[in-house]
């Protein structure tokens, strides 16, 4: 399986902004503004807060009140109340203009874990700052959202990095997106929004679980009676004569004083023991989705330990071929390919590899999944 999001990403082309300004031309950004502050642009609103709608509630009463009795005074407040209302629209406007931002977090996530999602916002205009802004940001898939808030202004020509702990609840394919933007700037008596399409393809691993694992009678370990190469384990081979570049410590000086020349000691080779993860996405062994939810969170933790340790030879997913981990890149690919696993009928392949170090899955039933191989119960999850 391949995951189509992990490209590059160029920082001019991963900023957003409000769309306001799209050439160089003062004429042409003029005559644009002018247009947009009549009929703004799609995804742009203007609306009263509570406090605007007692506002043009009152406007609207001293108006009625200034043309009944033609009283100076009282079109003197409807004046004020209305310009009031026209500032601030106009100053809320404003408030977006120079302004950029985008996320930063990583392309691959895991489960429960919490990931520190960084929205960057510039200020890019030249002598005015900006306030009082809001982002919704939120899980797309999972239709979980948190509001961010600006904590206080920000300067012209600055930038600052806001925070947000995003925690995956669902492992696959996540799109973190900016749902939306508001600015109550100046007086809060309009909010004006901003509904932006700016979103970042993530990749959810499975959740990391504890595996009881009992590998003893499952490794692939070096044959009996075969040849033991020569290497830094504990097992002494023999004892030979010291060359030039041999280690100080391995001089056995005993050997040494007995015999008049120097000895070294040639140990063995370690030889750990190597696993095969096998692992079979048959809807007819998981009837149970969280079972199978279980299951690929047991291979991606045992996976990722057994490769800590070194002893992760390959996996294999049913249905596709063998795949040895020499790097963690490989492992990587491994944990990409749970992420994205489907729980379905699979076209029944090439099994696994050397039976004596495979390890594969099936369900324990409670919410429990039991690895095992073809000799022996390996643990459970």
């Amino acid at each position: 399986m391949k995951y189509p999001g992990r490209q590059a990403r160029t920082d001019e082309s991963d900023w957003a902004d409000p769309g306001y300004f799209a050439g160089e031309s003062r004429t042409v950004n003029a005559l644009r503004v002018l247009i947009q502050l009549v009929r703004p642009p799609a995804g742009h609103r203007t609306l009263p807060t509570k406090t605007g709608v007692a506002l043009i509630l009152l406007t609207i009463g001293i108006g009625s009140a200034a043309f009944n009795t033609g009283h100076n005074i009282l079109y003197l407040a409807l004046s004020v109340l209305l310009s009031t209302l026209l500032v601030s629209g106009i100053l809320s406007w404003l408030n977006f203009k120079g302004c950029r931002w985008r996320m930063e977090l990583r392309d691959r996530l895991r489960v429960g874990e919490r990931t520190p999602v960084h929205l960057l916002l510039h200020n890019g205009k030249r002598r005015l700052p900006t306030y009082c802004l809001t982002f919704r940001v939120g899980a797309q898939r999972e239709g979980r959202y948190a509001s961010i808030r600006l904590p206080s202004r920000l300067e012209a020509g600055e930038e600052t990095r806001l925070l947000w702990d995003f925690v995956p609840q669902q492992r696959g394919i996540e799109w973190v997106a900016l749902a939306g933007l508001v600015s109550r700037y100046p007086f809060g008596f309009l909010k004006k929004k901003i509904r932006d399409s700016y979103r970042r393809e993530v990749l959810v691993w499975p959740r990391r679980i504890a595996c009881r694992f009992h590998g003893s009678r499952a490794g692939r370990t070096r044959p009996h009676g075969a040849r033991r190469r020569p290497g830094e384990g504990v097992e002494l081979v023999r004892l030979r004569e010291y060359r030039p570049g041999d280690p100080p410590r391995k001089v056995h000086w005993k050997a040494s004083a007995r015999v008049g020349k120097l000895q070294v000691r040639e140990t063995a080779q370690e030889e750990n023991q190597s696993f095969r993860i096998f692992v079979e996405p048959d809807q007819s062994l998981w009837k149970d989705e969280a079972a199978f939810e279980r299951m690929c969170s047991a291979a991606a933790s045992l996976a990722e330990d057994l490769f800590q340790h070194g002893q992760l030879q390959g996996v294999q997913v049913a249905g596709e071929s063998y795949r040895p981990v020499r790097s963690q890149e490989d492992l990587y690919r491994f944990l990409d390919d749970l992420a994205l696993l489907k729980r379905e009928t699979v076209i029944a392949g090439e099994g696994p590899r050397g039976l004596a170090g495979a390890v594969r899955f099936r369900d324990g039933g409670n919410g429990s999944v039991v690895l095992f191989n073809e000799e022996a119960i390996l643990g459970e999850a």
